[in-house]
């Protein structure tokens, strides 16, 4: 077995370069035309398709991670949009904001359907109309 040798370790650390992953090898040679359709604003979408159709085939995702990756893109964070909650103010009013908050809630009204009960809460869930029978008009 051959001893340490410490100097052609670091010759071989001084050549070292990373291998980039499989996933991008077809796309590195499109590397300039991906970055100057990306400059055009072109979709990943786009790119995709143009490559696919002149010989490269690949996909939006691929295109996108490529981007990413290797053209050091900017990942934007995805907009979901915000659960709303019944009964929960999205947004303060100003005149709110100047009062002290309350630990109790408001007084919730009393509603009398017309048939004698008060329902002072109301479940959760669709909300019925009540369909009153009106008699035939005599005329």
């Amino acid at each position: 077995m051959a001893s340490f040798d410490p100097a052609t370790v670091r010759q071989a650390v001084a050549e070292f370069t990373p291998r980039r992953p499989e996933k991008f090898q077809d796309l590195i040679p499109a590397k300039e035309v991906i970055a100057e359709l990306r400059q055009k604003r072109a979709s990943y979408r786009a790119i995709a398709e143009l490559l696919t159709q002149h010989c490269l085939p690949t996909s939006k995702t691929a295109v996108a991670v490529f981007c990413h990756e290797v053209l050091g893109e900017i990942v934007r964070p995805r907009r979901r949009p915000g659960r709303r909650r019944p009964g929960v103010p999205s947004v303060a009013s100003p005149a709110s904001a100047t009062e002290p908050p309350t630990d109790t809630p408001p007084p919730v009204e009393p509603t009398s359907g017309g048939d004698g009960e008060d329902a002072p809460s109301r479940s959760r869930g669709p909300r019925i109309a009540q369909v009153r029978m009106l008699k035939p008009q005599t005329t």
